[in-house]
């Protein structure tokens, strides 16, 4: 399996509510030691990503984070199925945590790989993009320490507009591509077809390029009801968590949810694009989701 440069995987996970009998025994709180790596001096010493956001649209309320893990606060259980608004019920949780592995060999066969687990020994993935080198900085990881959120109804009402009357926060606050020169970010529909995006000219926040991005009926949906989309990144400081090299890949993930009558009101579903920045053609790449299930 080769990892080429504009390799696009897409992962879809669903998750029902689920009867366990396993305790989960988390080794979370536990920080390790300052690990190193033989790349450390192409470290740009950013800080691990500290965005905390709500999928929560269905039955399911889950907290996702843009540090490649997901499904926790960094101490509690947060996948909440089903969910409950009365705060005196006690909760269930059938999800611990969860995190995107990744692995490859560089062209001398040595081993890049970053993971996630708890984040005892730190992290491995750091927020925002890569430049067309690979690289970043403090100042660029800052800048994207956050998650992006919009619900499918402010779509439908956007586009009901056609492109006239006041733009909602969420939609102009989607992270579309701004300007001809910039790589791709964000999913968008170019409704005014110029190749940026640009909310008063009707353009609104897609799950693919490929969708429509329209309410079809009250059964189904090319818009999700919710979507949270974030960028991050393997290259923004030592992956302390693993101790490996990096492999310069930068992540978009689009995390997602419908509110129907059926079994898909109680899964939350995940598209990924990995995209190698870097110099180094990667061979014998994986790519998976770590679960720790409650």
């Amino acid at each position: 399996m080769y990892m080429k440069k504009t390799l696009k995987n897409t992962l879809y996970i669903f998750f029902a509510t689920i009867a366990m009998v396993i305790q989960a025994k988390e080794n979370v709180n536990h920080p390790g030691g300052n690990a190193t790596t033989p790349d450390q001096s192409l470290a740009f010493n950013c800080a691990a990503g500290t965005a905390q956001t709500l999928l929560d649209i269905n039955n399911v309320k889950t907290m996702i984070l843009n540090g490649g893990d997901m499904w926790w606060d960094l101490s509690s259980a947060r996948y909440e199925i089903p969910k409950i608004e009365d705060l005196n019920t006690v909760r269930k949780n059938s999800l611990f945590a969860g995190a995107i592995w990744i692995g490859g060999l560089d062209v001398a066969d040595n081993l890049r790989l970053a993971a996630m687990t708890y984040r005892q020994r730190g992290s491995d993935f750091w927020p925002g993009p890569l430049d067309k080198n690979g690289n970043t900085n403090n100042a660029q990881c800052a800048e994207w320490d956050k998650i992006y959120k919009v619900d499918g109804s402010k779509v439908v009402e956007h586009v009901a507009k056609n492109g006239s009357g006041i733009v909602d926060d969420q939609i102009d606050g989607w992270p579309g591509r701004k300007s001809l020169d910039e790589n791709p970010k964000a999913p968008f529909k170019d409704v005014d077809s110029n190749g940026i995006y640009t909310p008063s000219g009707g353009d609104y926040p897609i799950l693919r390029e490929t969708c429509k991005g329209i309410k079809i009926d009250n059964d189904a949906a090319d818009q999700p009801d919710q979507m949270l989309w974030w960028i991050y990144n393997d290259n923004g400081n030592i992956h302390s968590e693993t101790q490996a090299d990096a492999m310069q890949i930068e992540i978009q993930t689009t995390a997602f949810a419908f509110a129907t009558n059926d079994e898909i009101n109680d899964m939350t579903f995940y598209t990924t694009s990995l995209i190698n920045r870097g110099a180094n053609q990667l061979t014998n790449t994986y790519f998976g989701q770590w679960v720790d299930a409650d």
